[in-house]
């Protein structure tokens, strides 16, 4: 969420601004409002530049006497002779001219740098290949400064009168770099029209082109609906089973899309095969009808995964307004899907056996389409934003404990569903026995449920 206000003027306080030396040496301040700005904008733009070209990107290896692509290597986007990555520091040591800029402005590049860059990542996939590159944003003059509210905070906002305020940026010239006579503080006063109330804000995003500036909100809290607590437990056949006995699923794509995305999955397959056969390896990514068959299969895709997403922002809203504490067990995704090593067959060497691997990939294909760890940043991310709390206890042995009468055995698992307690006979469905076992534990880990 973000509120934008209109600027009116800049104005400028303080020791005179260093902007760094001429091409004779010799250093150069100034006290022009409209100047520092434009500098604030060129410091910024030029950091994000130095982050975005370190990105990697795909590029032919060509032999030398045939001409043809023999394989693909990655190399930064600012070509195989760029220098590595400086820290802001660093950077600042290099670069003269940036010496000045705040660390909140420097800083704030990482974050944008990184957001814009997997956008479109996101953006040219999910358009099923219509976007070639990346789209030019034909962004001007502009920087983004995070607000810090220490003693000297920047980008803090003071209403001054009924539709106006002003943003504070400040700064300091650095060690050495001070001009004679003068002082090392500086701050630049940017006059804003507002027609509402600023909410609490992380950052402010300048727009000196069209003069405007905009405020980065932080989430609104939910409503508060219950004050429950409740334990979760995370599973393949119910995605989220509660220890009330509520089985939360999410939506699986139909027979007719599961039918279709491997119809388009061949049908590519083929058309790789046609035209590697005919111009090589780079022949498939010109053709019209492989471009068309991959148009169908992104659309496609892309409609089951908002499904999904759909679905679990939804759950977990429900769960944030209606619970004031929410268990969960630890469970290391990345680890449980990952692949078993292949070992030698001492019986056929040069042979490996791969130890059930099918067995293992179907399972893995299960943990991974219920998207166990995005479901907990959800909630974890609207828990924070309401007040509530997230409580995060081991996994071991939550789903062989019989909640009764505590009772920990592998025999008191009958099957998949069903859990019976080989000690005092308690019958349950096993992912709300789970459950309950997660929320026990949750309770005693905060002394009673308290958020």
């Amino acid at each position: 969420m973000s509120q934008k206000v209109r600027i009116d003027g800049v104005k400028h306080t303080g020791a005179s601004v260093f902007l760094g030396v001429d091409h004779c040496g010799n250093p150069c301040w100034t006290r022009n409002p409209e100047r520092v700005m434009a500098w604030l904008c060129d410091g910024w733009r030029s950091r994000f530049n130095q982050r975005r070209e370190q990105r990697p990107r795909s590029t032919p290896v060509k032999d030398d006497a045939t001409g043809e692509i023999t394989d693909w290597t990655e190399e930064p986007l600012g070509g195989p002779d760029i220098s590595p990555l400086m820290s802001d520091s660093q950077a600042r040591t290099s670069c003269l001219w940036m010496a000045g800029i705040p660390s909140a402005i420097l800083a704030s590049t990482n974050r944008i740098e990184n957001t814009e860059w997997f956008a479109e990542l996101k953006r040219r996939k999910t358009s099923g290949g219509r976007t070639p590159g990346f789209k030019s944003r034909h962004r001007g003059l502009g920087f983004v400064c995070w607000r810090n509210a220490s003693k000297t905070g920047n980008a803090l906002f003071h209403r001054t009168g009924r539709k106006s305020g002003v943003v504070v940026i400040a700064g300091m010239n650095p060690t050495g770099w001070v001009k004679p006579g003068g002082k090392a503080h500086w701050r630049i006063v940017i006059h804003v029209r507002v027609s509402q109330p600023i909410r609490p804000y992380t950052s402010v995003h300048v727009d000196w082109t069209h003069k405007s500036l905009t405020f980065t909100n932080m989430p609104l809290p939910l409503p508060r609906i219950g004050d429950g607590v409740i334990g979760i437990d995370r599973g393949c056949v119910h995605t989220l089973a509660s220890s009330d006995g509520i089985f939360m699923d999410m939506p699986k794509p139909s027979k007719a899309e599961l039918k279709r995305l491997k119809y388009l999955q061949r049908r590519m397959a083929r058309q790789d095969r046609v035209n590697e056969a005919r111009g090589g390896r780079t022949a498939k990514f010109a053709s019209n009808r492989r471009r068309k068959t991959l148009n169908q299969f992104n659309a496609l895709r892309g409609r089951i995964v908002r499904h999904r997403n759909d679905w679990i922002e939804k759950t977990t809203t429900s769960l944030a307004k209606a619970n004031v504490l929410v268990a969960m067990e630890d469970l290391d995704v990345r680890a449980m899907t990952k692949r078993p090593k292949p070992r030698p067959d001492p019986d056929k060497p040069g042979r490996y056996l791969h130890n059930g691997a099918k067995a293992k990939a179907g399972l893995d294909r299960s943990i991974l389409s219920n998207n166990w760890s995005r479901l907990m940043t959800r909630l974890k991310d609207k828990m924070d934003v309401n007040g509530g709390n997230l409580v995060i206890v081991p996994a071991a042995y939550t789903s062989q404990t019989c909640h009764q009468c505590g009772h920990v055995a592998k025999e008191n698992r009958d099957s998949q569903a069903v859990f019976k307690c080989v000690e005092c006979g308690y019958r349950a469905n096993a992912d709300v026995n789970a459950a309950m076992n997660i929320l026990s534990r949750a309770l005693d880990k905060t002394g009673g449920g308290t958020a």
